[in-house]
């Protein structure tokens, strides 16, 4: 009848010995193996727990291992076989490492059969070998301490990082240091489909210091639900709609980077999880990151055509990375980008008028704007054009007033223009109307004085004001007018001649009108 041994006291093991157990509680003892040892903790109780504080199991020469056949449940201070030269080897069905306190394996390595599962954070300090067996991280997260490229190994095996929530918590964060050459995390799916990734850190000043946090996620629901933390759009200019389903790869990837860095990324996607519409389905698709913006040209730092079956890969080459900010990155058609330059486009009705503004993030040898307006969302007119910054990798932030806005609901459109005089729709959005009425307002002037004639369909109190041509309130008066028209004289005035607006504001309609007063 096999024992379970309850240990409590220093267990010094016999070189070359071999110990079965149906179960190991370690109640804060130090387990020390002497020479090349070899424990197995066998049947399917076979549990390894430690319950006491200060209890390890360590290794005083190298070539110990701990063949467990069931699970790992570090409930106080152990160190699981921490010392070089130990390992630890799951060897069962479908095994656990769980515990209250995530665990220090040198060497873990993945036998038997099933899929292993984290409850807790886990550390590996020298080699991860997945064999041929899945190693769900479970929303927690695996730390490689060894920065070489080698430190993690598979026959076939993956690690699933597959938890569909908005800050993906299934994480492999990689201590890279110093070591700037290729990387490769054999990501998988639940349903054993093998998506490696593969990263060259290229960190700007890299220390023993440096890491890498990376998780992958795909996305069951449409329009690429959750998007990733900090996500607020995926608005698709060309489709001039939320383009995250019919534009975009349904499978996210998180970094975090300790420093700067222009890494090299090589990204591997489900064929099933490409839901683009023709014809971006089979074009070329590429790598964007979100930074406040969608950035950069994803036709610019690689593009791959996208597969609608089996595996496909996209490698995207000096990805620009801030240090220690979380960055989530999708794969996009190149057809039809997310916004790379615009991050603002909207409007809102003031007291001049309809102000329009937008911000870039990004510019390319651009030239100019124009802004065109509509009544009807299909053919639109030039209201004006505002010098380009030309090329920026700063915000650049623009308005425009349209002092004479219609009295419906208007479509205002945004187009770009490169230095080659190539032309493209930006975007369009819609402004509601300043007045909810049909009313009209005309002003001259005379001597020093102003007439204001007001036609209206409503009775009520309005706020009068006069401003000059750089927006300065200079003049403010309040009134009262019935419905038709109403004049009303704005006297004693000490203006210079030149361009003025009168704004009449009410409380529920908006008048606005340019002035060009003089004394005469």
């Amino acid at each position: 009848m096999k024992a379970k041994l309850i240990l409590t006291a220093t267990l010094l093991a016999a070189s070359f010995g071999l110990t079965k157990a149906q179960g190991l509680i370690n109640n804060g003892a130090q387990i020390v193996l002497s020479g090349p040892v070899y424990i197995m903790i066998d049947g399917t109780g076979g549990n390894y727990t430690t319950t006491g504080v200060g209890g390890y199991i360590r290794n005083s020469t190298p070539g110990a291992f701990i063949d467990l056949k069931a699970n790992w449940n570090n409930n106080g201070g152990n160190n699981a076989c921490f010392n070089p030269g130990c390992t630890v080897r799951l060897s069962g069905p479908a095994q656990t490492v769980n515990g209250l306190t995530g665990s220090y394996f040198y060497n873990l390595e993945l036998l038997g059969t099933g899929t292993k599962t984290f409850t807790i954070y886990n550390e590996v300090g020298n080699i991860l070998s997945l064999g041929t067996r899945p190693l769900d991280l479970n929303g927690n997260y695996v730390y490689i301490s060894n920065g070489l490229p080698g430190a993690i190994t598979t026959s076939g095996g993956y690690i699933i990082s597959e938890t569909p929530v908005a800050g993906n918590p299934s994480i492999v964060r990689w201590l890279v240091g110093t070591n700037n050459a290729a990387h490769t995390i054999p990501f998988g799916t639940f349903s054993g489909v093998s998506i490696p990734f593969t990263f060259t850190p290229n960190i700007t000043a890299p220390t023993i210091f440096s890491y890498v946090y990376t998780a992958t996620r795909p996305t069951a629901a449409s329009d690429n639900l959750p998007w990733s933390t900090g996500v607020t759009h995926m608005f698709d200019p060309n489709l001039a709609q939320d383009g995250s389903d019919e534009a975009v790869i349904d499978r996210w990837w998180d970094f975090t980077f300790s420093g700067a860095a222009n890494p090299d990324f090589t990204f591997s996607y489900r064929g099933i999880e490409n839901t683009l519409i023709v014809p971006y389905n089979a074009g070329n698709i590429g790598a964007q990151y979100w930074s406040a913006a969608w950035l950069p040209n994803n036709a610019v730092i690689g593009s791959a055509p996208a597969v609608l079956a089996g595996v496909g890969t996209v490698t995207a080459n000096a990805v620009p990375m801030a240090a220690t900010t979380f960055t989530p990155m999708v794969l996009s058609s190149v057809l039809a980008p997310l916004p790379i330059e615009l991050t603002r486009f909207d409007g809102t009705c003031t007291g001049n008028g309809a102000f329009i503004h937008w911000s870039t993030a990004t510019e390319t040898n651009s030239d100019y704007f124009t802004l065109q307006r509509s009544d009807d969302g299909q053919t639109f007119r030039t209201i004006g054009t505002i010098q380009a910054a030309g090329t920026s990798s700063s915000i650049r932030n623009y308005s425009y007033a349209d002092t004479e806005p219609l009295l419906a609901t208007t479509y205002y459109r945004l187009l770009e223009t490169d230095i080659q005089g190539n032309s493209k729709t930006a975007s369009v959005i819609t402004v509601e109307p300043c007045s909810d009425k049909l009313e009209t307002v005309e002003a001259w002037s005379a001597g020093n004085h102003v007439t204001v004639l007001i036609n209206t369909s409503l009775d009520q109190d309005y706020v009068v004001d006069l401003y000059d041509n750089r927006g300065r309130l200079v003049f403010t008066q309040k009134a009262h007018a019935q419905v038709g028209a109403n004049k009303l004289d704005l006297t004693a005035l000490d203006l210079a001649p030149g361009v003025y607006f009168v704004n009449i504001q009410g409380t529920t309609a908006h008048l606005a009108e340019k002035l060009y007063f003089t004394r005469d």
